[in-house]
């Protein structure tokens, strides 16, 4: 018999399999304590690449716990700084210098 062409997947099989993998790296990025550094950068680093692959947003959970613009994972404490400011969270990686604010600020609540 001859080598036929392989079938590819459809975009529905790709997503689900894409969306398998990150729900995975996003437990291990979820909890650190049981996994070595190297194996956790490497998870930050591999949801992102998957999520522009499939062109998948970052879930609210990812945007949490990776940093944008290095693709790093934020350990609290380690390698990122948190400051409560005026009701605003400010969240700074200390790898990349990027600022990530979460909330309002003082003005928010105002009406105009």
């Amino acid at each position: 018999m001859g080598r036929g062409r392989k079938r590819s997947k459809s975009k529905t099989d790709k997503k689900v399999n894409a969306k398998y993998s990150l729900d995975k790296l996003i437990g291990i990025l979820k909890q650190p304590q049981n996994h070595e550094e190297r194996i956790i950068r490497s998870a930050s680093s591999h949801y992102v690449k998957i999520s522009m692959r499939n062109r998948m947003p970052l879930s609210s959970d990812a945007k949490l716990l990776i940093c944008k613009k290095c693709s790093a994972p934020r350990r609290y404490g380690l390698n990122t700084r948190v400051r409560i400011t005026a009701g605003q969270k400010i969240t700074t990686c200390l790898e990349c210098g990027d600022i990530h604010r979460l909330g309002g600020g003082p003005k928010s609540h105002r009406h105009q």
